[in-house]
């Protein structure tokens, strides 16, 4: 699918993304950032300041040379001006804007990230899968590290207009063409600023795919387990050569770009110069017609630098923020987002595991032209343990999905104790689920404890129940060999950590199922990475702990669902054969088939 990046915004918008960043970091640490703005407007203005002040000293000292009678003491309060200004513009408000500047940032690193995942979260996985949202979410969560930035650029920006506005008045009274005249030729010159600025946002734009490519193959060839495979099979120099190929293509193609735009400001430049020393010359007339002091001249030559650098300060911030604005665009949306679906309101009863009831349900993902299934219509009793099997791409995970409302169903209804799943409070029906997918989650950077407690933690627990846990799930024996046995850290990239198999990981997340004990219990391949005898003894767990709960098993090995109560199988989207293991096998149809197909390769293995 192509993605669509937007390219343009109206003054509204980029007003919308400036408010949207000041609120962001104004909730996140006012007074830092009320203090950053404060201390970066006195910054801004303290050459002025300084100039003037500098003017005053030297007109009391040119007068004090001239003077018969000179007196020393008239120095002391222009003195004594100039130390208050190294004490508050280069003493306080300088150190107060680094400490605001550098404090904000890391703030910001943490907090980001932390506002970032609370919004997905918020959003639901339904809405966080539609196809137009993964395209804005990707893009927000790179560019979300720009904010700060644009804060830097807020307050930049009104911190120049501030020294612009000052700095015109000043030269208003004495040179008033010279305003309007460095106005007009500091627009003349954002214009191509404007132009260049899209045509470097743009080539960035358009070689977005691009570039995320060059950056994976780039990360591949840095990739220790990657490298490996390449290195053998001696691939490194072919992919090399398409990551080189790629950025010497798109490197010329920005520094054309870049060259251009330098080129063309430095003759815009030389305009600039010129208005600044025909500005002079008039300062320099006043001044030997005695219309000003030699201080008086030292301060508005000062004045028409501040006014005609801030003037293109503000001009080129301007453009600055309009590109990253219309970064910021995708962020904002992502925050202003609501969920596809509103949640339930009704509870379901715990007091017994729950009956599930799937009546006349079909369902396709979003954006897909064809239906996963059609009309299904099947029964799970409460306290009954079903097994759901099928070949690959049956549609069994998206049952499972589809049970633990992370999609809606398209037509039809899921019943849970006769309520519509879309009816529950989601958060309440996750309280009595629980589901491990075959692409489980593993928490590499906790301990082995942690990974099982995880799925339970806010009950009173004690080490004997986590140790029954990893006993139900065959873990227990390894685990007590690991070095810090269960506060072993399960990743090599740590300190003292250490590496575990692939099985030993699947037996640690089965751990943390057996914990939590759900009232629904979901396994979708739960032993995929686990031998077969572990296996079978695990699955034996699986039946006798979870006896008295509701239990789904979905698995592609026969020999672990033939114990189920209930088999259901998948095919084609449709439910084809229903009954026990034992029933089925009489009725020699898709199940039987599979199944002794499946024996017969354990034998002959």
């Amino acid at each position: 699918m192509e993605v669509k990046i937007q390219t343009k915004i109206d003054v509204k918008q980029f007003l919308k993304v400036v408010k949207w960043i000041l609120t962001l970091y104004f909730r996140m640490s006012p007074v830092r950032t009320l203090f950053l703005m404060v201390a970066r407007i006195a910054s801004s203005s303290r050459g002025l300041v300084m100039t003037f002040l500098f003017g005053k000293l030297i007109d009391v000292v040119t007068q004090q040379a001239l003077s018969q009678n000179p007196d020393i003491t008239s120095v002391y309060v222009p003195l004594g001006s100039l130390l208050v200004y190294y004490l508050v513009f280069e003493g306080i408000l300088n150190e107060l804007g680094y400490y605001c500047r550098r404090s904000l940032r890391y703030l910001s690193r943490s907090e980001l990230n932390i506002i970032f995942y609370q919004k997905m979260n918020e959003l639901g996985i339904q809405t966080l899968e539609l196809p137009e949202m993964q395209d804005k979410i990707k893009r927000a969560d790179e560019w979300l590290r720009d904010s700060m930035h644009v804060l830097e650029q807020v307050v930049d920006l009104i911190a120049n207009i501030v020294l612009s506005i000052a700095s015109a008045v000043i030269i208003y009274k004495y040179i008033p063409a010279m305003v309007p005249l460095l106005v007009i030729y500091a627009l003349i010159r954002f214009l191509p600023d404007r132009y260049f600025s899209k045509q470097d946002f743009n080539w960035q734009v358009e070689n977005t795919e691009s570039s995320r490519k060059a950056r994976m193959l780039s990360n591949i060839l840095a990739d220790p387990k990657e490298l490996l495979e390449i290195k053998i099979n001696s691939a490194y120099n072919f992919l090399d050569n398409k990551v080189r190929s790629f950025y010497d293509w798109y490197n010329a193609g920005m520094i054309k770009i870049i060259r251009n735009t330098h080129t063309t400001n430095f003759s815009l430049g030389i305009g600039q110069s010129i208005f600044g020393i025909a500005g002079y010359f008039v300062i320099i007339r006043k001044t030997i017609l005695g219309a000003l002091t030699v201080g008086d001249m030292l301060f508005q030559f000062r004045a028409l630098d501040n006014f005609s650098g801030s003037l293109s300060h503000t001009l080129e911030t301007v453009s600055s923020m309009y590109d990253v604005a219309i970064k910021m665009t995708d962020v904002v949306d992502v925050f202003e987002a609501t969920p596809v679906h509103s949640d339930g309101r009704q509870k379901l009863d715990t007091s017994k595991p729950p009956e599930i009831e799937f009546c006349n349900v079909s369902f396709k993902y979003p954006n897909a032209g064809t239906y996963v299934f059609k009309d299904l219509n099947f029964k799970f009793k409460s306290g009954e343990n079903v097994a759901i099997v099928g070949h690959n791409g049956a549609g069994k995970t998206t049952l499972v999905k589809l049970l633990a409302r992370v999609y809606r169903v398209s037509k039809g209804e899921i019943l849970i104790n006769g309520i519509n799943i879309n009816d529950l409070q989601i958060d309440n029906l996750y309280k009595q689920i629980g589901v491990l997918f075959q692409e489980y989650s593993f928490y590499a950077y906790l301990s082995a404890k942690e990974n099982i407690i995880i799925g339970n933690h806010s009950k009173k627990f004690t080490d004997a129940d986590v140790i029954n846990a990893s006993i139900n799930a065959e873990a227990h024996e390894f685990i007590s060999e690991y070095k810090d046995g269960y506060n072993q850290i399960l990743s090599e990239h740590i300190e003292g950590g250490i590496r575990p198999s692939t099985g030993q990981k699947q037996k640690i997340a089965i751990a943390r199922f057996f914990f939590r004990n759900p009232s629904l219990a979901i396994f979708d391949e739960p032993t995929s990475a686990i031998d077969a005898v572990s296996e079978y003894r695990i699955f034996n767990k699986i039946y006798k702990f979870f006896r008295k709960k509701t239990v789904v098993i979905i698995s592609h090995r026969f020999s672990t669902v033939r114990n189920a109560d209930t088999i259901f199988v998948i095919n084609k989207g449709k439910l084809i054969e229903e009954g026990s293991h034992q029933m089925l096998m009489r009725q020699n149809g898709y199940y039987a088939k599979a199944f002794n197909l499946q024996a017969k390769g354990y034998k002959e293995t």
